[in-house]
């Protein structure tokens, strides 16, 4: 089984990759999160793996509440088990931080990796890159998701092959704590672009948003930051502060939305 989290897709289509090669079954992490379905029985060759973005340097809360909870019945040191980050840039100590929160619900991490995927957090910088750079990134993100797909179905321990940058504790020490700042969803606003459609409600994972007089309306103190809701919206009409108004969107071309 994989769990996995994603806004705009990377990470889902990453996680089909990997799961197509592996034959392991894909679960979403925030459909768990919303039915409260947490407990899980696994068999002896199966697979658990994880696979999510990095934000800040850290853990996406909405990955963070999952694995609280989370309960994997008939777990051995038989299952071989894996995380996979998706990131723009660097991981920092994301790694150490995950496996800390697995070992809560008595998980040990066989096995990490991570792939560069084009970064899209346009609340903070314009860091979508041109188009042709984007499929070039894109490119090399396959020949890296072949590889590691190869390492997972063989079950190989102890590759630890993450992008974690310079100085990494540093990095997230000084950046993650920021997180919890920026998941404010005040500055979110709507243009007269909106058409009422509900997409944005109706992909949010944290269950932020709810339609009210045909406009979104977002509820303080949920949100994950995926950023789901501007990258996707079809009239280009969400907004976050004055910034994204001039950046582009974004989502993954081949993950299937």
């Amino acid at each position: 089984m994989i769990f996995y989290f994603s806004g705009t897709g990377n990470s889902l289509y990453t996680a089909k990759r990997v799961a197509d090669e592996t034959n392991e079954k894909l679960i979403s992490i925030a459909e768990c999160l919303n039915k409260g379905q947490f407990e899980f029985d696994v068999h002896n060759s199966e697979r658990i793996g994880f696979v999510f973005p990095v934000y800040f340097y850290g853990v996406p809360s909405i990955v963070v509440d999952f694995v609280k909870n989370l309960k994997i019945n008939k777990y051995s040191k038989q299952n071989f088990s894996f995380v996979l980050f998706t990131l723009g840039g660097s991981a920092g100590n994301a790694l150490n931080q995950f496996k800390r929160r697995l070992k809560q619900s008595k998980i040990s991490l066989d096995s990490g990796y991570s792939v560069v995927m084009p970064d899209n957090y346009i609340i903070m910088f314009n860091l979508l890159t041109p188009e042709s750079k984007r499929n070039e990134i894109l490119k090399n993100a396959e020949i890296q998701i072949s590889k590691i797909s190869v390492n997972v179905k063989s079950c190989i321990k102890g590759e630890f092959q993450i992008q974690k940058g310079a100085f990494p504790r540093c990095m997230t020490c000084v950046n993650y704590p920021f997180y919890k700042k920026a998941r404010t969803t005040k500055p979110f606003y709507t243009t007269d672009n909106c058409n009422g459609c509900g997409l944005c409600e109706k992909i949010c994972p944290s269950k932020t948003i709810k339609i009210v007089g045909k406009r979104p309306l977002w509820d303080e103190g949920r949100c994950t930051q995926c950023l789901a809701c501007i990258h996707r919206c079809p009239k280009l009409a969400i907004q976050y502060g004055k910034k994204t108004l001039t950046r582009g969107r974004y989502y993954n071309p081949n993950c299937g939305f």
